[in-house]
């Protein structure tokens, strides 16, 4: 269901972009990629009516990233282009022992059980490259290293195995972060080129989580994310 909803959001997100940009004079290119993403350990607060619980250093899993960008090189300034760029990743919160900080008692050791984590991000960068290597047939460089850094929005849906009850409880939240990378795209072909690009991603959800003894909690957690993705380019004039 989450990669299907996904693909909806990746083709109407590229389809839209399409028939909003102006049809001047540009390079186009289409870009498919896929790496790991690695989240970093960060506390998880959860804020119940009268009592705030802080799970401390808690790690996510390392997951793939896969995903999609279309966007354009402006013909008058060739070293500038925006893309729309629609992402997936899974940082899991899987099974561990962590530290739990309880307001007014002592920090004590507590098994954290699984909860799920699905985020997908969309976003709307400005990019920069240089352009090196250039020929009669690669006027634009064959080499083509670049910088990228936008507004995102993030979806994400957390699902709580059994640490509260009852168990299975789910929500969504969307909020906005900033994604920003920096890569090297090699055009080996007039209208393909491949690339590697590392990214950063940073965006703080709020979920509510319900519990049938401690009520209703804000659910809140930084989702700092590096990750290396690999990929196809296709180019169009």
């Amino acid at each position: 269901m989450i990669r299907r909803k996904f693909a909806i959001t990746l083709l109407s997100a590229l389809v839209w972009l399409a028939i909003v940009s102006s049809p001047v004079s540009a390079e186009w290119f289409a870009d498919l990629f896929v790496g790991p993403a690695f989240t970093q350990s960060d506390d998880v607060v959860l804020k119940f009516p009268g009592l705030t619980i802080r799970l401390k250093d808690v790690d996510f899993d390392t997951s793939a990233s896969f995903g999609g960008r279309l966007g354009h090189w402006f013909e008058s300034a060739p070293y500038l282009g925006f893309a729309l760029d629609v992402s997936h990743f899974r940082p899991q919160i899987g099974r561990q022992t962590v530290t739990d900080c309880v307001t007014g008692i002592p920090c004590f050791s507590f098994s954290l059980a699984h909860m799920n984590l699905a985020v997908t991000g969309i976003s709307f960068d400005a990019r920069l490259r240089w352009p090196l290597l250039t020929s009669k047939e690669f006027p634009k460089g064959q080499l083509q290293p670049y910088l990228t850094i936008g507004p995102t929005i993030f979806v994400a849906r957390i699902k709580d195995s059994s640490n509260l009850f009852p168990p299975n409880d789910s929500d969504t939240d969307t909020s906005v972060g900033v994604k920003a990378g920096a890569g090297m795209a090699w055009q080996f072909h007039r209208n393909v080129a491949l690339f590697g690009e590392y990214r950063f991603t940073h965006f703080r959800p709020e979920f509510t989580l319900r519990d049938a003894f401690l009520g209703n909690s804000r659910t809140k957690t930084d989702i700092d994310t590096h990750g290396v993705v690999f990929g196809v380019s296709f180019r169009f004039y």
